[in-house]
């Protein structure tokens, strides 16, 4: 499966690059001069309809139609391995920009990594678990584009908005080379029987062997517009290492799409614009030669920003 995508914007700091504040609106004669779809901003904005709330200001607009991007693309990736030897690969379109535009590129024109180039890191892991929803139920598949088998185990928890644990449990498991099978079908109709239990818990799962966590994920059951999100605080604690700088990113809810970024200098994260639950702690390592500037550990901390999806609508 070849050449699909969708489209968003660059990063706020390669627009600025081609703009000036008074052009700062999706519909500005030069952001649409920077638009070269046929069709315009209507897809882009039918399909960030779908899934989020409006957003609450221009920047709030270029960051979730990334992750409408970034969804979109991956939501068809995980479909199509799961259906292995049926279909036997996917490559999306596009890697990067010849020009700083709105496009279906994961890398703009300045080389700065949008959320589907991260997200691509984990849908494209060669050993691979995925969710499969159906309103209350949820199929677990494992893909291992490898040549060896991988045995482990799955683990799951059905958490609340509040990310207390509802139900958890785990299964052993085996991934031959080369394969992809369903591991798991989880019904979860006894407690998620009602609309508004859909819309306050998600589901997390990981695939485990050998005490490291190969592949993991966590998936909602409805629109995230949709999702009753809490009030979430994010902090980030940075130290410096010899060659790196580590993130310790913690949230007081569950927190969707957190982004992390530099709001002079740029900068690769060896993850971005994941969910973390809530008094969970995620490590996040950006190496210093994946900076454009030396920076150091108290330059590093006065640019760093980063919000999640709740920041992101009024």
């Amino acid at each position: 499966m070849s050449e699909f995508g969708l489209q968003s914007f660059p990063s706020i700091k390669t627009v600025e690059a081609f703009s000036l504040p008074e052009d700062r609106n999706v519909f500005s004669a030069v952001m649409e001069n920077h638009q070269k779809h046929e069709d315009g901003l209507s897809p882009m904005i039918h399909y960030v309809s779908q899934y989020f709330k409006m957003p609450k200001d221009f920047q709030s607009f270029l960051y979730v139609s990334q992750l409408i991007q970034a969804e979109g693309v991956r939501y068809g990736v995980e479909h199509w391995r799961r259906n292995r030897g049926r279909c036997m690969g996917a490559i999306y379109w596009q890697l990067n920009d010849s020009w700083p535009v709105a496009s279906w590129a994961s890398v703009d024109y300045h080389g700065r990594w949008k959320a589907l180039h991260y997200t691509a890191k984990r849908f494209y892991s060669p050993v691979l678990i995925s969710a499969e929803e159906e309103g209350s139920r949820v199929s677990l598949h494992i893909n291992n584009e490898t040549l060896d088998d991988v045995a482990g185990k799955v683990v799951w928890k059905l958490r609340d908005s509040a990310s207390s644990v509802i139900q958890s449990g785990e299964i052993g498991a085996t991934a031959a080379g080369l394969s992809a099978a369903a591991c798991q079908t989880l019904d979860f109709s006894d407690v998620l029987s009602s609309v508004d239990q859909l819309r306050s818990h998600y589901l997390e799962y990981a695939f485990e062997s050998d005490g490291h966590t190969l592949s993991a994920g966590k998936t909602i059951f409805v629109p995230a517009k949709h999702f009753k999100l809490q009030p979430a605080k994010l902090s980030v604690s940075v130290k410096e290492e010899e060659e790196h700088f580590e993130l310790i990113v913690g949230s007081t809810a569950f927190a969707m799409f957190i982004e992390l970024d530099l709001n002079g200098s740029d900068a690769i994260f060896d993850d971005n614009y994941f969910h973390l639950s809530a008094n969970e702690q995620k490590i996040v390592i950006v190496r210093k030669e994946d900076l454009s500037d030396s920076l150091t550990l108290e330059e590093f901390r006065e640019q760093l920003v980063f919000r999640s999806l709740a920041d992101s609508f009024i």
